[in-house]
This record gives structure tokens, sequence and C-alpha cells, in this order.
């Protein structure tokens, strides 16, 4: 059974999805669903679901957000997005990130259904080639890890996905992303991430850098999400540990 995890802010949504929605029949078991992107990505870390099902437009870390973290740590997953009539074209914006399918909240009884199966489809596909490539795997773990920590110090400036990484490396991602936390007990873009906040810290302290230009210096396109994740790992905004630091308070 494939496994789903599904985020709507909306009780109406998150019940249909619940009762209404005959999963075992579609080869899937709905495993949790939640009201917000944040507890969404928080489970999706904890339980690397299959599918993902998300709304576009939620507080907090909204869909796109979601969007933007499976593509970025999670190969396999497919995410299907929900959206209403307004945000229909704002949906497609979702192709960048490889959204599998988009559905109209007004038709998700007709609509849902076929996404899903579009998403199977989709691991199915991607589970032969995974299966084919570690039977054709000739490199030495020890060996691959250090081409993987290789890559993120030369690349970790400019922006990448799993897949960009499978491709560099001659090597299928899952099979990356499972290695790098064997090896090192942490996800494979949490660790990136982390060497991305220690760059941009350095920026902070020694520059005169604005903060979207240190954001754009490690890689990180979107500054509000950079002062975000910032925030989160270090505890304060980036313009505020910068101040913290001139006055030698760190």
């Amino acid at each position: 059974m494939w496994r789903v995890i599904a985020a709507d802010d909306e009780g109406y949504i998150r019940e249909a999805l619940q009762k209404l929605m005959d999963w075992k029949k579609m080869g899937c078991i709905l495993e949790a669903v939640v009201s917000d992107g944040q507890a969404l990505i928080d489970r999706i870390r904890q339980e690397s679901p299959d599918i993902v099902i998300t709304d576009i437009q939620m507080p907090g870390l909204d869909g796109m957000e979601v969007c933007r973290f499976v593509y970025e740590t999670c190969l396999k997953t497919q995410v299907i997005l929900l959206t209403a009539h307004s945000e229909f074209t704002y949906a497609r914006a979702a192709i960048k990130y490889d959204a599998c399918a988009y559905v109209l909240k007004v038709s998700i009884m007709d609509e849902l259904p076929g996404a899903v199966e579009k998403a199977v489809k989709e691991l199915e596909r991607l589970r032969r080639e995974a299966v084919q490539e570690e039977q054709k795997e000739r490199k030495e773990p020890g060996t691959l890890y250090l081409q993987m920590e290789q890559y993120i110090e030369q690349n970790f400036q400019s922006k990448f996905s799993l897949e960009d990484i499978a491709e560099a490396l001659h090597a299928n991602g899952s099979y990356l992303s499972r290695l790098y936390k064997t090896k090192t007990g942490k996800y494979l873009f949490d660790a990136i991430l982390d060497r991305r906040i220690d760059a941009a810290k350095d920026y902070l302290l020694r520059t005169d850098m604005k903060v979207y230009e240190i954001s754009e210096a490690v890689g990180i396109e979107d500054s509000g999400y950079f002062s975000k994740m910032f925030k989160k790992k270090i505890g304060v905004l980036p313009k505020e540990f910068r101040k913290r630091g001139n006055h030698g308070e760190m």
C-alpha cells in the first residue's frame, strides 16, 4: 500500500479526505491529515510518505513551500496540489517543483482519484528504476559518501536538487539519501541547509551585504524563506544576528 499524508486548513476538506475517499481501492493508506504546511513537513520528515496532498494556501508554510521541500529532499515523493478556482494560475507555478497533479477543491471527489492513480503509476516507474540502478551500483559506499560531501561543498552556493546530485554522481537519488542518513544521522538537505546557514553567518558578520544578497550567495533564491530558515536554525532573524555580532554579543 502506498502511504499518503495530506494537509488542508479547511475542515470540510480534511473530513472529505478522511471519510469519503476509498483509499484502499486506490492502493493507498491515508496515514495523516494535518492543517498547515509546517505540520505537513514535520510528518514528511518523520514518515517519508509516497504521496503528499497539500492545499496551496495555508497559514504559515504554504503548499508551494511544501513543494519546494519535497522537490529538494524527497526525490520519489509525489505531490498533488489542492487549489481553489482563484488559485488555478498560481498552481501552474508548481510545475517547476515537479508537482504530479493539481485538483480543484470543488471537484475533489471526481478529480482526486485520477490524480492519485497518476501518482501511483509514477511511483511504480521510479521503484523499477531504483531497483535496476541499485543492482548496477558498483561504487564503494564510502567513496560515494565522500563525493556527496565534495559536491555539497562545491555547490552549496547554488540552487540544486537531489536529482542534480544523483545525476552528477551517476547514482540513484533515493539510495544517496539513505546513504547520507546512514553515514551522518542527518537528512541530506538538513545538512546542506546547515552549511548554507554557516556561510550566511560569516557573511553577516564580515560583510555589509544585504540580507537578500546573502541569501542568493548561499544558494537560496527566496530571501523570505532564507530569513525564516535562519531564524528556525539560529533563533533570531539575520538582521538581529548581525546587530548582536557587531555589538560583541555573539
